[in-house]
């Protein structure tokens, strides 16, 4: 599959965080080609609210209706030029942290990432919770240029139809990280390997 082409017809795109890292953030930082129909570049820390991104890119959703998720790379921004805190500021919103960064292990068991779950939150919208993302950062183990393994990383953006009142009212704020991690690839098949995810 070409760099730039879209998926053929009957293709379902269903990663593991490995293949995720490995196959796509990683050609990403080391200059490589890989299919960025399937995984594009987005401002996910930019001007544009979560739904705007969604609307703009939801053709590749649409094209695979069993599909939950769209896959980004984007570019981490600084609070100021030389500080080292990161902007989290998305639209009129912000992401919020859900949990501490996690280690991800690879099926050989060696450190291959991180990952941090956030939470849109703007508590003047009627969207406010209403949009999840997973943010996985790669080792720098892996790359040739140790320095650019902060420069880009790999999101998960996800639409969360019920409120933050609703999750709490139903007791499913403790269950989201279980139910979005272990949705990534073809868990009916069986055959893929998701990787753990392990407190630092």
């Amino acid at each position: 599959m070409a760099a730039h082409d879209d998926p053929p017809p009957g293709y379902r795109f269903r990663p593991d965080t490995e293949q995720l890292l490995v196959h796509y953030l990683r050609p990403k930082l080391d200059g490589e080609g890989f299919p960025q129909g399937l995984v594009p570049f987005c401002d996910l820390y930019g001007d544009q609210d979560p739904w705007q991104l969604w609307e703009a890119f939801k053709e590749t959703s649409e094209k695979d209706r069993e599909r939950k998720d769209l896959y980004f790379l984007t570019q981490h921004k600084k609070k100021t030029p030389n500080g080292k805190r990161k902007s989290r500021t998305v639209g009129t919103g912000t992401w919020k942290g859900e949990d501490a960064a996690k280690k991800v292990l690879a099926a050989s068991r060696r450190v291959i990432g991180k990952r941090k779950r956030f939470r849109y939150d703007n508590k003047g919208s009627a969207q406010n919770g209403r949009w999840l993302m997973h943010e996985f950062e790669l080792d720098a183990s892996l790359l040739r240029n140790k320095r650019k393994a902060k420069e880009y990383v790999l999101c998960i953006l996800r639409k969360n139809d019920k409120s933050e009142k609703d999750r709490k009212q139903e007791g499913q704020e403790d269950q989201e990280e279980d139910v979005m991690s272990c949705d990534y690839g073809d868990q009916k098949g069986g055959n893929l390997h998701e990787p753990e995810f392990v407190e630092e």
